[in-house]
């Protein structure tokens, strides 16, 4: 929307800008911008809000645009099944994924080849694709996405982790931070949950039955009984993970 148009609106209207969407809302006008056709990456610790961000902007693309749109995850993200969920409202603010996103070379973007050619024998075109848990899709993965930006014209955006709990870089933050054209830290709620000043948390400590662990399995789904995560700034991982602190005197 232009700055012509913009002035041309009955007031009172709420102008919302980011580099997401472009949202007006008036009396009688309701406005949602899309994006460019690119491959984004969004990435923070655990417990930032990335989950929340993806389904306001899935509820957006739906309801004032009402455009196809695909919300996905890889298939070895175990937690709450086929659901991306926020951690807001006790896990209540939920969307089903359209499909789980398998590993095999080719899969995903012979997949999203398919769906897009649905959407527009519906005269529906696809108007975006949202990944939740970016890190754990495979190499391949991502090439496929930068396929589907280049060649079909399709935005992705990717939210997603970019270290494990023990510091080490996953397989499809790598290749995001890679192959990304537009690349930004989520740090809406990335704030470290156990230094006693305000810290931007960077890493994810990982707590089996109370305690950190800083070793073990790149992939251990947090499932709120012996195996949990926290936010932490740097200067904690550090300290814990050298015994100069213990977590229990925080928790």
């Amino acid at each position: 929307m232009s700055i012509t148009e913009r002035k041309n609106l009955k007031k009172p209207f709420t102008c919302f800008e980011n580099q997401h969407y472009v949202l007006i809302l008036s009396k009688r006008i309701i406005y949602a911008g899309e994006l460019m056709a690119k491959l984004y990456f969004r990435y923070a610790v655990m417990n930032a809000g990335k989950s929340t961000q993806l389904l306001q902007i899935a509820y957006d693309y739906e309801k004032y645009n009402k455009r196809k749109i695909l919300c996905l995850k890889p298939y070895n993200d175990t937690k709450e099944d086929d659901y991306i969920v926020s951690r807001l409202e006790n896990g209540e603010i939920k969307r089903k994924c359209d499909f789980l996103i398998l590993h095999d070379e080719g899969w995903l973007f012979n997949k999203l080849v398919s769906e897009i050619k649905k959407a527009q024998e519906c005269e529906n075109p696809l108007s975006i694709v949202l990944i939740d848990e970016a890190q754990f899709l495979s190499k391949e993965n991502v090439w496929d996405l930068a396929r589907i930006v280049t060649e079909y014209n399709v935005p992705v955006i990717c939210f997603g982790i970019k270290v494990d709990a023990l510091g080490n870089p996953f397989e499809g933050s790598s290749h995001l931070f890679a192959l990304a054209q537009n690349i930004e830290e989520v740090t809406t709620r990335a704030i470290c949950r156990i230094s006693k000043t305000p810290k931007k948390a960077t890493m994810n400590l990982r707590l089996v039955n109370g305690k950190p662990v800083f070793h073990g399995d790149q992939v251990a789904i947090e499932n709120n009984q012996d195996i949990k995560y926290l936010p932490v700034c740097l200067d904690v991982y550090m300290k814990l993970k050298h015994g100069e602190i213990d977590v229990q005197d925080y928790i």
